[in-house]
């Protein structure tokens, strides 16, 4: 939800002017976002300062507004709203004192919204609201301070004993832990990392994002990382895409520019920062979860992140591979695709078409199955292997189609994908087939998260774009 839209729903509940389904979609923004529960509030107060002195009300007049309870990420709020209508058995009401308290309420919340959508590095806003919140866990345990699932996060420090944790930051950053790790927000462009695992996604609006460590800092340049620190402070740097900037942490040394597909590495009251072999391993774990990806589980694999590890280039008999496609992307015009509602589709890539409405950020994925080798086409004995795949976003379509693949590799593809010209997509299942006939099965939940799959690839790559909302 836009912040025109947030406004027209808050000035309607106010106005006492609100239907069922707009209640409804309001309730769900104040469910889902603390920093709009925030605006709420604030608009709230300015509002009831409004009534006070703007309306033409006896001061003693009782409050006619309804008070419906909206949701707070489960609590209820129940607001003192003003009473912006003037009382008809009020003597002096005037329908130009009401217009003037209407217009009033209007500018207030256009102005809120304007503050504290575009003043968010005020050290008022981060006070209120924190500088991250803690979007995602997983088996994880904290010593000391135990911040909870959807916690708005100010300056201070975590130590994730085991598990992942992801923090989104206001500016963009994402950022996730592996356990054991020591970890401090100082604002909201700068961390230190004292010891543990931590994978990075920094955009444009994040740029200049700083992890400090024992024996270097990085500072990002538009990228995504991963830092490792040992007990020893011993920290290695390996950049996914893009850049970052390294330097020791004593600054007595010019800064350094580590590219994708590179590695350094470095320990505390060293004066050199060696390169290393790009090796990926560490994080693994946390990666996917930076990526959006919160849980693949079957036979799904979620492939490594580097120049090198890219669509086109892999050939695995025994597992679905996930490969990150592209990310942020404002759709300039429709996009086509094959699927958009929940379901067990039957037909995939061949004559369902809809679209995806133009104006929305998405990112892309593809879900690919290629077996080793070449298998004549009909040939049956294939490879199958069954897998599902959780995001942390809305599915908002599928592209199983080969030419819908084709036609969106330029925008929605690797940059550096090798996607070949390849018969590609998902072959449709027939409706005589039997249950285990061996054709693909796709379903998508309900909440339109979860991705199941039940491929079997022969002669063609089977091949999936999952577009998902940004």
């Amino acid at each position: 939800m836009n912040d025109k839209q947030f406004q027209h729903l808050v000035t309607l509940y106010l106005e006492d002017a609100i239907n069922d389904c707009d209640l409804d979609l309001l309730n769900l923004e104040l469910a889902t976002s603390p920093e709009r529960v925030r605006q709420f509030n604030d608009i709230r107060l300015l509002t009831g300062l409004i009534s006070e002195h703007g309306d033409a009300v006896e001061p003693d007049a009782p409050n006619n507004h309804p008070s419906s309870g909206l949701l707070n990420g489960g609590c209820r709020v129940s607001p003192a709203a003003p009473n912006l209508k003037a009382n008809a058995g009020a003597h002096f009401a005037s329908r130009r004192s009401i217009a003037i308290a209407m217009g009033l309420l209007a500018i207030a919340v256009s102005l809120l919204l304007v503050f504290n959508f575009h003043d968010t590095n005020s050290q008022r806003d981060e006070a209120v609201t924190g500088i991250a919140t803690l979007a995602y866990t997983s088996q994880s345990s904290w010593e000391g301070r135990r911040p909870v699932l959807g916690e708005w996060l100010s300056s201070g420090k975590l130590h994730l004993e085991v598990g992942l944790a992801r923090l989104d930051f206001r500016n963009g950053a994402t950022i996730t832990l592996q356990g054991p790790a020591e970890f401090e927000i100082l604002s909201k462009d700068k961390t230190i990392l004292r010891s543990g695992i931590l994978t990075a996604s920094i955009p444009e609006s994040a740029i200049g994002f700083e992890v400090v460590t024992p024996a270097m800092d990085v500072v990002d340049l538009g990228t995504a990382f991963g830092v490792s620190v040992g007990a020893d402070g011993e920290t290695d740097v390996c950049v996914f895409e893009g850049k970052v900037e390294v330097s020791l942490s004593d600054g007595i040394d010019q800064p350094r520019l580590v590219r994708e597909g590179n590695a350094v590495r470095s320990r505390p009251k060293d004066d050199t920062i060696s390169s290393v072999d790009y090796s990926i391993e560490r994080y693994e774990d946390a990666w996917p979860v930076t990526s959006g990806v919160l849980q693949a589980t079957g036979l799904m694999k979620f492939v490594s992140p580097g120049p090198n590890f890219v669509p086109g280039r892999y050939e695995d008999s025994d597992h679905i591979l996930i490969f990150p496609e592209r990310s942020r992307v404002l759709l300039e015009s429709e996009l086509e695709v094959n699927v958009t509602d929940p379901g067990q589709y039957i037909r995939v890539g061949r004559r369902g078409r809809h679209s995806v409405a133009a104006g929305l950020a998405i990112r892309s994925y593809l879900v690919q199955l290629n077996p080793i080798g070449e298998f004549p086409r009909g040939e049956v004995g294939g490879a199958r292997v069954i897998g599902q795949i959780t995001f942390d976003r809305p599915i908002l379509g599928l592209i199983g189609g080969t030419s819908l693949l084709n036609s969106t590799d330029q925008t929605l593809g690797h940059p550096l994908g090798d996607y070949g010209d390849t018969r590609r997509g998902i072959e449709p299942t027939r409706p005589d087939d039997l249950p285990d006939s061996g054709r693909d099965n796709v379903t998508l939940s309900r909440d339109r998260r979860t991705l199941s799959l039940d491929l079997s690839a022969s002669s063609a790559v089977d091949q999936i774009r999952v577009v998902v909302s940004e």
